[in-house]
C-alpha cells in the first residue's frame, strides 16, 4: 500500500451490526390468560389456544404470574419470571430458529442486562431497553474473528469503544450511528498508526499518521485523504 493511500481503504468503514433484529420479535403481547378460574398462585398445565402452545407455572388469577415455562408450536421456549401475563424478570428465550436470549426482561422485551447468543455461534453481551441494545456492551461474531467493546445506541456503536480487527488491528475511541467519527486512533497490526479525527470511518480533521519505520505526518484530512501539512 503507498502512503498516500493509507486512510482509503475498507479497513476504516465501521459498519452497524446487524446482529439483534430478531429481538424484536420477542413481544408478549398475547398472554392473556383470563379463562383460568384461578383465584390463588399455583402450579399448573394447560393448552392455552392464545399461543398455540402450552404452559407450565405458575398464575394469579387465572393470569400467567411467577415462574413458568412457555413451549410454542413453532419450537420457541421461554422459561422465565412473568408478571401480568409478560415476561418480566429474568428468562430465557431460546428461538426454534437457533438464537437465544437470556437475561432480564420487562413487558415482554429484554431490558437491563442479558445475553444475546445468535445462530452461529456469535455473543452479545450487554445492556438492553425496550429490546434493543443500549448502553455498555460487547459484541463477538463467532466467524468473523473481529469484537467491539463499548457503548451503544439502539443496535448501533455510538459513544466510546474498542474495534479489534482479525488481524489484530485496533480502533479505540468515538463512533457514531456505527461508524468511527470524532477523535480516535487506529493502530494497523503492519506497525502504522493514525491518531486524530474521524468521519464516517475515514481519516478526517487534524490527525496524525505515523508509518511503521517512525515517521509521521501531521495535518488536515477530508475523507480519508491528506488535504493539508501542519
Amino acid at each position: 500500500m503507498g502512503r498516500k493511500e493509507v486512510g482509503r481503504g475498507k479497513k476504516f468503514l465501521f459498519w452497524v451490526v446487524g446482529c439483534v433484529a430478531a429481538l424484536a420479535m420477542i413481544g408478549c403481547a398475547l398472554f392473556s390468560m383470563g379463562f383460568f378460574e384461578i383465584k390463588d398462585i399455583r402450579d399448573v398445565q394447560a393448552q392455552p389456544d392464545a399461543f398455540g402452545g402450552s404452559y407450565t407455572g405458575q398464575l394469579v388469577n387465572g393470569v400467567m404470574d411467577g415462574y413458568g415455562v412457555i413451549t410454542y408450536k413453532n419450537g420457541d421456549k421461554y422459561s422465565g419470571d412473568f408478571v401480568n401475563g409478560g415476561y418480566s424478570g429474568n428468562g430465557l428465550f431460546q428461538a426454534a430458529a437457533g438464537w437465544s436470549y437470556e437475561g432480564q426482561f420487562l413487558n415482554g422485551l429484554p431490558q437491563g442486562a442479558g445475553t444475546f447468543t445468535d445462530d452461529k455461534g456469535g455473543v452479545f453481551k450487554g445492556d438492553f431497553d425496550a429490546g434493543k441494545i443500549t448502553g455498555n456492551g460487547v459484541f463477538a461474531p463467532k466467524s468473523s474473528g473481529w469484537s467491539y467493546d463499548g457503548m451503544w445506541d439502539q443496535g448501533r456503536q455510538n459513544g466510546q469503544g474498542t474495534f479489534t480487527y482479525k488481524d489484530g488491528s485496533v480502533y479505540i475511541g468515538e463512533f457514531e450511528g456505527g461508524a468511527a467519527s470524532g477523535a480516535g486512533k487506529y493502530t494497523d497490526a503492519d506497525g502504522w498508526s493514525y491518531e486524530g479525527g474521524f468521519s464516517q470511518g475515514l481519516f478526517d480533521g487534524t490527525g496524525t499518521l505515523t508509518y511503521a519505520d517512525g515517521e509521521s505526518v501531521t495535518g488536515v484530512w477530508a475523507a480519508g485523504v491528506l488535504k493539508e501539512n501542519l
